[in-house]
């Protein structure tokens, strides 16, 4: 065999490879303010996904299951995994195995010392054109769900009015 030839069949053989694989799906990342606590930036996750007309499914406490097993030091770690049944439906009315894609879930991890929050979006170029314009529009929800977990804490405004007395 000469060696162009071979140099052709090696080409096609890593073009196969490469094409065999599958891409990594987007993902969505943002880290919540400096001062802005775990606890406060998974309460606000909660919220914005309740305001988005998702519920919550599932909580998995993955840090404080580590420092039970005996890792003391170990961050602060959370999956939230949340649904819209609506949604659901019609993806399985689309293609049943795009289900694999609900419920969405997000992660809440504590890593240099800050918050950071992230999910994996849904992909938006499968051969279903259905589900990919409704990954689109869950996508866009997942990181406005996102960035509201990672808005800074506000505090309350006090009232300055004074009280008036009739005498």
């Amino acid at each position: 065999m000469r060696s162009s030839a071979r140099f052709v069949l090696l080409l096609v053989l890593c073009l196969v490879a490469t094409s065999a694989t599958t891409a990594e799906r987007a993902r969505y990342d943002r880290v919540a303010p400096a001062k802005k606590a775990f606890v406060d930036t998974v309460l606000d996750l909660e919220q914005a996904i309740g305001q988005h007309n998702f519920a919550v499914t599932g909580h998995n406490e993955i840090g404080e299951a580590v420092r039970r097993r005996g890792h003391r030091g170990f961050g602060d770690a959370a999956v939230v995994h949340f649904c819209n049944l609506e949604y659901a439906r019609r993806v399985i009315e689309i293609d049943p195995t795009l289900i694999l894609y609900m419920p969405c879930r997000i992660a809440v991890f504590e890593h240099n010392n800050r918050v950071h929050v992230a999910s994996l979006l849904l992909p938006v170029d499968t051969s279903a054109a259905d589900f990919n314009t409704l990954a689109i529009d869950i996508n866009r929800q997942i990181r406005e769900i996102i960035d509201a977990s990672v808005a800074p804490v506000v505090a309350p405004v006090e009232s300055n009015a004074r009280s008036s007395s009739v005498d």
